[in-house]
């Protein structure tokens, strides 16, 4: 079994309420997690993250800016010193700490959403900021606006509520006043003034709820520390102070809801809370019971007590702040028929709610596809196809089956091996391994494709679950098990890729393979510096992809296989297929091959430039107008540093694209480029980002001419009419800048190029091929932007975008 996700849980208040019950009721039932605790305020929530094993930290932090900013460097310290797989922020004002704090470490962060306090901007910031949201509820999820937000909801409590006798009598024992078979109107949460409580103790006073006795279960709240004195002092004035009792915190305070008559969730909007209840945990717990409940609404609690209109409703809703409606429904509820009826509606309204350890599971698979480790802690037990295509590989494929043979561990498990051709000894010792092991199974399919070999393989396997990968990648050995895993979550996605860790022979290949990001960096989110070179220098090459991954059956088919246009990869295809199709993926940070460069330099260009021709036919309009952008900017600043003012604006102009020429400037002036380069700079870029309706002629789309025509007619208004010269803000933009500082700049832009592969050099201790680093990053570089460019010709001459081809691809 892979080992358990290291999580480190951030809760905002030490108090008990629903939101901490969440978490409890949850770390109480998996193995899964091995989580630690950190407080920003104290209270009882300390003692039972104790008792559970969790280490626990105190960091006491009020709710202004300063105190916040200081919690997020002490935790961002935490975290640098702990290294846990992800951050688990319970509630906004823990998320508002973590998220940033996390970011800085480079560790995801998840952010669970309880209630709808502080829905807007700041839901909007923490939707930016954080790596993943669950929400208790189904509103919650739509609420937080997060792309990546999932449903975990509350869970029925495990174990058996006391017997109706045993539980009133306890309710006793902790000081309510219960005289015989007294009807009991019960309320469970924290003394705060949202929750509601003084509305039921003023419906005690009305008509209705004379008969009716009211005992409240809860702590009192640090946030709100004069509530159970004013509730007494209400009840007093009143003259109902013999009727309300206070029973104070109490565990597995469920277990005392047979004692209950009716249970009240009165949660309403008074400027102090969030306004309504988001899921009512206690709603739900009264209505596994039988117990009718009264709730306000519109909300969610009040959608799920009422349910289907053909169906009878799990108790009584009541508008927010109003003790007559809840008196009124005191009254109806007095009738024991009625409530019996409420009762039996209740249960069965909640007989399919999730259990502890279902919800569980779900919650450590968003924890864990966070992190990219989707399957930590888990084993996995279906039977597993792999497809591996050779051609010329027989020492690759040897190699291989030596270290993927032990991992085939589960009955059922196979290989199946497509030959496209081999001329070597590659078949004989094929045939030498079907004859020893009946689970190697071979086709031959001679001058096939890569793509259209491995969908044979695909075809031929005999399993749902697939695994592929080159002949040439190294597995390590508890690769197919971590895949394995990952299959086995709750709610798994149909498309699992591993990482790649790219070796290299000899000091250029090693200098090669520092231009490929290492696995560590996929178990998590990308650091500061790691983003910033992401916007300035693109994403490049991924630690994933077509070298190994695993899928369903129905993914594979749903996508129409792997067979794509002639020379372009396999994996990032069909991800995206299967994305629209309507399929989730994951990266599986955890199952690793190695896959080793060979020594010439010619061959990692060639690598490089397939993997460019497969972006360049992926790409999207937001990736094309990002790369448009860097590469004007760096054409700009390349020519202006090399050749000057004057050759720097027609190199602007020639890499733009044809079609755009750069007037000639007389060698006796020091004018600025006319206007008319500034108009074709703008048609040419616009054009770099395809339209549906683009002729494919090779010009600027109509758009693009006409987005640049109204720009000319502004500048022309702008411009010196005596001497044609263009404003000073476009003087200043291209070339007008002294030519040391572009060399400079270039200089700096370069450096920035060349930090991570040299950092990871440094970090692999590679000491002597970091001369090579700079020439051999150069040539990839250059050989995947030659290989975009020619993804997007090819595009642009089937005259279609991404997208457009929703079958992805023929087989």
């Amino acid at each position: 079994m892979n080992r358990p996700l290291r999580v480190t849980v951030v809760a905002p208040y030490g108090v008990i309420g629903g939101a901490e019950l969440w978490i409890l009721s949850l770390l109480d039932v998996t193995d899964r997690l091995d989580a630690d605790a950190v407080l920003l305020a104290d209270g009882p929530l300390r003692k039972q993250f104790e008792r559970r094993g969790v280490p626990c930290a105190l960091r006491p932090t009020g709710r202004s800016v300063p105190e916040l900013a200081g919690a997020a460097v002490w935790l961002a310290r935490r975290l640098r010193a702990g290294r846990p797989d992800v951050v688990l922020a319970n509630g906004v004002k823990a998320a508002t700490v973590a998220a940033p704090a996390a970011r800085l470490c480079a560790v995801p962060c998840v952010w669970a959403k309880h209630d709808h306090s502080f829905d807007g901007p700041l839901t909007r910031a923490l939707a930016a900021v954080t790596d993943g949201c669950i929400g208790t509820e189904p509103g919650l999820v739509a609420a937080s606006l997060h792309p990546r937000a999932a449903l975990v909801p509350v869970p029925a409590p495990s174990g058996q509520p006391l017997p109706r006798q045993a539980a009133r009598a306890e309710l006793s024992r902790r000081g309510a006043r219960l005289d015989g078979d007294e009807r009991l109107l019960l309320t469970i949460s924290r003394l705060v003034s949202y929750k509601g409580v003084d509305d039921a103790v003023q419906a005690l006073a009305r008509p209705g709820g004379l008969g009716w006795r009211l005992a409240v279960i809860g702590p009192d709240d640090p946030s709100d520390p004069g509530e159970r004195a004013r509730l007494t002092a209400l009840a007093e004035r009143l003259g109902v102070a013999d009727r309300v009792d206070f029973a104070g915190w109490v565990q597995d305070a469920w277990r005392l809801l047979p004692a209950a008559d009716c249970v009240a969730v009165l949660t309403k909007p008074d400027g102090t809370g969030p306004g309504q209840e988001a899921f009512g945990g206690t709603a739900i717990e009264a209505m596994l019971n039988g117990v009718p409940v009264i709730t306000t609404g519109p909300g969610s609690v009040a959608d799920r007590v009422a349910g289907p209109a053909e169906a009878p409703p799990g108790g009584i809703t009541v508008p927010p702040a109003d003790p007559g409606r809840v008196a009124d429904a005191l009254g109806r509820l007095s009738d024991p028929a009625t409530r019996t009826a409420l009762g039996r509606a209740g249960r069965r309204r909640t007989a399919d709610n999730p259990r502890p350890a279902e919800c569980a599971g779900l919650l450590a698979q968003r924890l864990a596809e966070a992190a990219h480790l989707p399957g930590a802690g888990l084993r996995g037990s279906a039977p597993v196809s792999v497809v591996v295509t050779l051609l010329d590989q027989g020492m690759e494929v040897d190699r291989f089956l030596t270290l993927t043979l032990p991992q085939l561990t589960v009955g059922g498990d196979e290989i199946v091996l497509v030959d496209r051709g081999s001329t070597d000894d590659t078949l004989h010792r094929v045939a030498v391994r079907t004859s020893r092991d009946p689970r190697i199974r071979l086709l031959y399919r001679p001058g096939a494709r890569p793509a259209a070999a491995r969908d044979a393989g695909v075809g031929a396997a005999a399993r749902e679950s697939i695994a592929c990968a080159d002949a040439d990648c190294v597995p390590a050995p508890d690769w197919l098990d971590r895949l394995r895993a990952a299959a086995a979550e709750p709610d798994p996605a149909a498309v699992l890729f591993g990482v790649c860790r790219v070796t290299g022979r000899g000091p250029v290949a090693e200098a090669m393979a520092a231009a490929y990001p290492l696995p560590e960096e996929c178990r998590g989110v990308p650091g500061p510096w790691r983003r910033v070179h992401r916007l300035l220098f693109g994403p490049g090459p991924a630690a994933f992809g077509g070298q190994a991954l695993a899928f369903t059956r129905r993914a594979w088919q749903d996508t129409g296989g792997f067979a794509g246009p002639p020379g372009t990869g396999t994996g990032l295809r069909f991800a995206r297929a299967a994305e629209r199709a309507g399929h989730r993926c994951a990266v599986v940070g955890s199952a690793e091959v190695r896959r080793e460069l060979r020594t010439p330099l010619r061959h990692g260009a060639v690598t490089a430039f397939q993997e460019g021709l497969e972006l360049g036919h992926l790409a999207d309009r937001r990736q094309l107008a990002g790369t448009a952008v860097r590469a004007v900017g760096y054409a700009l600043a390349v020519a202006a540093s090399v050749r000057g003012r004057r050759a720097g604006t027609a190199a602007a102009a020639n890499a733009l694209g044809p079609g755009t020429a750069a007037p000639r400037l007389s060698a006796s002036t020091d004018t600025d480029p006319p206007l008319s380069l500034w108009t074709g700079v703008v048609a040419r870029t616009w054009a770099l980002v395809p339209r549906r309706r683009d002729t494919g002629t090779g010009g600027p789309s109509r758009r693009a001419q006409a987005v640049a025509g109204r720009l000319a007619a502004v500048l022309r208004q702008r411009t010196d009419t005596t001497t044609g010269a263009t404003p000073r803000v476009l003087r200043s933009a291209v070339p007008g800048v002294a030519q040391r500082r572009m060399l400079l700049a270039t200089g700096v832009l370069a450096a920035a190029r060349l930090s991570l592969p040299l950092a990871r050099a440094v970090c692999l201790r590679r000491w002597r091929v970091l001369p090579a680093v700079p020439g051999a990053v150069g040539v990839l570089g250059a050989a995947r932007a030659a290989g975009v460019l020619r993804g997007l010709a090819g595009r642009g001459a089937r005259g279609r975008l991404p997208g457009d081809d929703r079958a992805g691809g023929t087989r």
